[in-house]
């Protein structure tokens, strides 16, 4: 049967979108119309909802929660894996860490309002997954940067615009349940209200939104000479988490001609994560079990953010906008870990570890834009940032009956401080009918103190960064854009710190920072072209290309204290990326909506180990989504489906190859409207029970000499399949709008 089951996943996603277009012919041609209340949150769309179309000179798009929100997601990353070129190379059933282009490990900056926040990441990712829904007013994806935001961000920028004290009056109310595979119910709620006097509007909301995924593994590892399964091991993985944030911000007109604005966010996360792990020996096809391995990671993350702001005209050409924002997260994860050797043996404590991290940054803007006489618009600013991070590991032996701590076998600690000063200048100017053009340079100055073990490393870099951009729109719906950016991708702290990881990333293994490391460079050309279709529609085409400098590998550099590999980090070459990204939004009649976008990814790098031509780290050759989404007013109801799919990726390291693949992810929605602004709505998640596959290829030897030359002449010393899913989730969702 396991042959057939990818016919039977393609049979059943045909069947899932012909009953989604034969519902679109057989239903009336006239529509209901949404709620257009100005001020008012939109819950009942009713309409087709495309994306929006954005009138920036740089290259952007632009989604509403209007768009996502008839497919109930739980967080932006959910709402993320919907826009084009966002993949994800987490656990399946997760999305938290995007990856613009396919580019991870930093390549990708996620900001709020505009704004950049700390993470628990070493590598400068915000995990999108923790932001709830229903704090998001907007999504933005930003291709090639102006020179007024910041230039990390080699793959692009994601913008994720919070709701404001300007986004509604009057107030919203959601309960939520789903129903996992395993029979496990979660729930969320949501409350928000806002308001608007004559000089203040105000906004307060309060979100609580359990997330769980419940994932099944399989490892098997072959001989490679005989082909013989030699080793075969299941994992039961759970990971349940709670969110809860609170959210509040007002905006205040001290005069007519001036605002203040304060916004204040706190988010908190206690998240569980199980893993049993049952390895058995196969020896003349007979398994024999070996180990028993549990383990038990209790995760709480804090994050808190504030932000005041200030914007004046001053006389009637010149803008002045000013804020300063505070920011901190801190994560503690406890690690219990226990082993046994047979199913009647009691539990064994094998050990505990206790990882800490405090990450704080202060930030501050300010820029004035002035129009000239001759309509150059004219924008200059400065902008700082002081962050402070902390960040421990202690690992302890235990006594294997009773747990308790008898000695610390390993304890690490550095900290980092990083501060910037940034300053812009940027004009633009209308040179023809219809064509703008918007010049900028970027100075981006940090300086830097790593510590560890008692040892400080200081360093400074600035980087100077030009762009340009040109949009111009001919005839009524069509526009054209080319732009040159130059970004930047800043080391993480984990490569930047001396001390040692150790069993990374495998057992034996170990990692060690290197804090002489440079930033990558990047050189980036966008050349895009979008037309307005009838209906509202949208249709768009982007090609880019971007060469990066000084990019940041993994290397080989002797025996770990493990007996394993020692690792390192070294700007180890020079990479190209490039790509073609398409995007339609499209009405079909006046009740349906189709979308789809489409994104082929390639890059090279000469791989430092093998000297092989190879793409970036965990990069997929695609990207795709598509959908539609169907009104029925006769019936006031609505129903849709969407289905998201990424290609396959390569990992190498000295020791190993890592073929990655996903299977695709199937979500169909039901919504029910009522009287009195309620909106029932039932929705489907991942009813392909998606997998997770990814195929080593691992190579062995005393030495890392022998190691690479082994990985060189692909003299393979073991294979390995793993295979991770999980199952569907079904969620009931009431809204009601007051």
């Amino acid at each position: 049967m396991k042959s057939f089951r990818p016919e039977l996943k393609r049979s059943y996603l045909i069947r899932c979108i012909a009953l989604a277009l034969s519902s679109t012919a057989a239903t009336p041609a006239f529509a209901e119309d949404a709620d257009e209340d100005e001020g008012n949150v939109v819950v009942i769309s009713g309409s087709p909802v495309m994306r929006d179309r954005t009138m920036s000179t740089a290259p952007e798009l632009e989604y509403s929660v209007e768009f996502f929100q008839q497919f109930e997601p739980t967080s932006a990353g959910d709402m993320l894996k919907r826009t084009p070129g966002i993949a994800f190379s987490g656990d399946v059933g997760e999305y938290d860490a995007p990856q613009m282009r396919g580019l991870g490990e930093g390549y990708t900056q996620v900001l709020i309002n505009g704004k950049k926040i700390p993470g628990s990441g070493s590598d400068r990712a915000v995990f999108v997954d923790r932001i709830p829904a229903e704090m998001v007013e907007s999504i933005q994806i930003i291709r090639s940067p102006s020179a007024d935001q910041d230039s990390q961000g080699v793959g692009g920028t994601i913008n994720i615009i919070l709701k404001s004290g300007a986004s509604f009056e009057g107030g919203t109310a959601k309960a939520s349940v789903f129903r996992t595979e395993d029979g496990s119910y979660r729930g969320s709620t949501a409350f928000g209200y806002g308001g608007n006097t004559k000089d203040l509007s105000w906004t307060l909301s309060a979100n609580f939104t359990q997330r769980y995924v419940n994932k099944v593994k399989t490892e098997q590892r072959f001989d490679p000479e005989s082909g013989d399964l030699v080793e075969d091991e299941l994992e039961l993985d759970l990971r349940d988490s709670d969110d809860i944030s609170l959210s509040a911000s007002m905006s205040y007109d001290l005069s007519s001609t001036s605002v203040f604005d304060l916004s204040a966010n706190y988010l908190i996360t206690d998240r569980i994560e199980r893993q049993t792990e049952q390895l058995w020996e196969v020896e003349d096809g007979v398994n024999i079990l070996d180990e028993l391995q549990r383990d038990a990671k209790d995760i709480e993350e804090d994050s808190f953010n504030i932000t005041a702001s200030y914007n004046a005209e001053v006389g009637d050409t010149t803008e002045w906008e000013t804020s300063i924002s505070y920011a901190q997260v801190t994560d503690v994860e406890n690690i219990t870990k226990w082993e046994k050797g047979d199913y009647e043996d009691p539990w064994d404590y094998k050990g505990k570890e206790l990882e800490d991290t405090d990450d704080s940054e202060i930030l501050f803007n300010t820029k004035i834009t002035h129009e000239f006489t001759n309509e150059v618009e004219f924008k200059t600013g400065l902008s700082g940032s002081w962050k402070d991070r902390d960040d421990s590991l202690v690992e302890y032996d235990v006594d294997s009956v009773t747990g308790i701590i008898e000695e610390i076998d390993l304890e690490q600690t550095y900290s980092a401080q990083e501060n910037r000063l940034d300053g812009f200048a940027l004009g633009s100017k209308e040179i023809f009918d219809g064509t703008m053009l918007e010049l900028g340079v970027r100075v981006e100055s940090t300086s830097r103190t790593i510590s560890a073990f008692g040892v400080e490393e200081d360093s400074s870099k600035t980087q100077v960064n030009p762009s340009a951009h040109l949009s111009s729109d001919f005839g009524d719906n069509n526009a054209f854009r080319i732009s040159i950016a130059r970004t930047v991708k800043r080391p993480s702290f984990s490569q930047l710190a001396p001390i040692i990881q150790l069993d990374e990333p495998e057992d034996g293994d170990a990692k060690q920072g290197n804090p002489d490391l440079d930033d990558e460079v990047s050189l980036g050309l966008d050349i895009g072209y979008e037309r307005v279709l009838s209906g509202n529609g949208i249709f768009g085409v982007n090609v880019f290309y971007r060469d990066v400098a000084d990019v940041i590998e993994e290397v080989g550099t002797g025996v770990a204290p493990g007996g394993g590999v020692l690792f390192s980090y070294d700007n180890a070459g020079d990479g190209s990326i490039w790509g073609l990204e398409l995007d339609l939004n499209k009405p079909i009649g006046d009740d349906t909506a189709f979308f789809a976008n489409v994104t082929f990814l390639d890059s090279e790098i000469t791989d430092q180990f093998t000297g092989n031509e190879r793409r970036f780290r965990e990069q997929p050759n695609y990207v795709y989504n598509f959908g539609v989404t169907h009104n029925m007013p006769k019936w006031e109801s609505s129903v849709g489906f969407s289905y998201q799919k990424q290609g396959e990726s390569l990992a190498v390291d000295i020791d190993r190859e890592v073929d990655l693949t996903y299977d695709g992810n199937l979500e169909i929605f039901f919504e029910k409207r009522f009287e009195g602004d309620y909106v029932l709505r039932l929705s489907g998640n991942n009813l392909l029970d998606a997998h997770k596959i990814e195929h080593f290829r691992k190579f062995d030897g005393d030495t890392a000499a022998e190691i690479l030359d082994n990985h060189i002449n692909n003299n393979i010393d073991e294979l390995e399949t793993e295979n991770e899913k999980s199952g569907p989730i079904i969620s009931l969702t009431l809204r009601k709008s007051f």
